[in-house]
């Protein structure tokens, strides 16, 4: 009798795990290249089709890039070009990262490529990456206007609702920069 009750908790968890795993994933936008670290000059690890699901592990403080996961695919995605779930409809991570809760990740090369990307050609070539200075901060956080900073909580929303641009709405990856080059996959 223990033993049964012990396996309808575990197939419960089970069953919840399945579900929470199916409410974290985000999608992404339009075409967006997969890199092998948080820039635009890293090794490109893969193309991506837009409205593609992905699993968001985390993105880096300023919440330009995060790290994603797919079947057999890991790297890293410009988040200009990634929409989550949120309140009922799909918002730009890029702008509403910290209301979500997205966690704010690191990138450490030597173990990050060590555990994903051992049989690539480039791999052998970690310290042309290694130490590179960190990129230069942006003129304004990647965030709605009135949104917090990473970290914080969103304050003078009415309704639960976080200010800035209505959900479903922005997150198309134009506005140049990154998001621009990022949007279309290089031949």
């Amino acid at each position: 009798m223990r033993m049964q009750l012990i396996q309808c908790v575990c197939a419960g968890l089970m069953a919840v795990s399945g579900t929470t795993f199916a409410q974290t994933q985000g999608y992404t936008t339009g075409p967006v290249n997969l890199r092998a670290g948080p820039g635009r000059d890293y090794p490109l690890v893969s193309q991506l089709p837009g409205g593609l699901p992905v699993t968001v592990i985390g993105c880096m403080s300023d919440y330009r890039w995060c790290d994603v996961a797919l079947p057999n695919l890991r790297g890293w995605v410009y988040a200009g070009r990634l929409s989550y779930p949120y309140q009922g409809a799909n918002v730009p991570l890029m702008t509403y990262g910290t209301v979500i809760g997205i966690p704010i990740i690191t990138f450490s090369i030597g173990a990050y490529w060590g555990s994903y990307y051992r049989g690539q050609p480039w791999y052998g070539q970690q310290d042309r990456w290694a130490n590179r200075p960190p990129p230069p901060p942006r003129a304004g956080p990647g965030r709605a206007p009135g949104m917090p900073p990473p970290g914080g909580h969103p304050s003078g929303g009415m309704g639960g609702h976080p200010p800035g641009p209505p959900p479903g709405h922005g997150g198309s990856g134009h506005g140049g920069g990154e998001g621009g080059h990022e949007a279309r996959p290089e031949h």
